[in-house]
């Protein structure tokens, strides 16, 4: 996996700096450790090319001076781009956008918010400044409502199970997990699954936070997970780094299943 960072003069250099204070801990509860030996600091947004027109992007904060990633995901498709959640907070939601315009260079023609959390949509009022039309399931704005923000625009409510395909990803919702309206994101081109704050990373055995957690659904929604996309070459939490199918299983086990 190549990392993707903004050019000058045709090198690569480090992270993009911003400023401000970004969110608050959503997914990941205190046990969640950094995915690089070099932690970037909580003004810090990275880049990774998972594959061919499909980047990570992992934004920073930290909390009791723990350092915590959140990651999302820039899918292209055809002459546009699909972005998989707001970086964490408005102002490296802006630096991402930037990044996207400089380093990518193909518009942003619509945006995914995975859950109703702060990590995942609290960049939302700069897609609204930008006019980028942000989607989410009706019970993710439904638990937004009171978040302050602009709120997503509602996608076709989906049972446990359900799946709404739209271009060149293919949303779908497992069932309560991390929060009861977590949904997934699967790009084909790449047999990538972006599992969310549903799937734990491979270096904790800790189920996270569990503040709106369906704890007794959970490890039925990551088997449904695993009956769909047996093919996944890569799957992407939201709190760590990327890794195979085995990360499914991982998170089954958390729950003693």
């Amino acid at each position: 996996m190549d990392r993707a960072m903004p050019r000058t003069g045709g090198r690569t250099r480090g992270p993009l700096r911003t400023a401000g204070l970004i969110g608050l801990v959503a997914c990941t509860g205190l046990a969640a450790p950094a995915p690089a030996q070099e932690i970037p600091p909580a003004d810090r947004l990275t880049f990774e090319r998972l594959a061919d027109g499909v980047w990570m992007h992992t934004s920073w904060t930290t909390y009791g001076g723990v350092p915590l990633p959140s990651n999302g995901l820039i899918v292209q498709e055809g002459d546009g781009l699909v972005l998989i959640d707001t970086a964490w907070g408005a102002d490296l939601t802006r630096t991402l956008l930037a990044w996207i315009d400089t380093e990518i260079g193909l518009p942003v023609v619509r945006a995914y918010a995975t859950h109703f959390h702060d990590d995942r949509l609290i960049g939302s009022p700069v897609l609204a400044e930008r006019g980028i039309p942000f989607y989410a399931l009706p019970l993710t704005i439904e638990l937004a409502a009171d978040q302050g923000v602009p709120l997503p625009r509602p996608l076709p409510a989906l049972r446990a199970g359900e799946a709404h395909t739209a271009g060149a990803v293919e949303i779908f919702f497992p069932g309560g997990a991390h929060t009861r309206d977590n949904i997934t994101v699967w790009v084909p081109s790449a047999r990538l699954l972006f599992g969310g704050c549903a799937v734990r990373p491979a270096d904790t055995d800790s189920p996270g936070n569990t503040a709106d957690a369906d704890v007794e659904a959970w490890p039925r929604s990551i088997a449904r997970l695993e009956a769909r996309y047996p093919e996944a070459a890569l799957v992407v939490p939201s709190h760590g780094p990327p890794g195979g199918v085995e990360l499914l299983a991982h998170t089954r086990a958390i729950f003693g299943r």
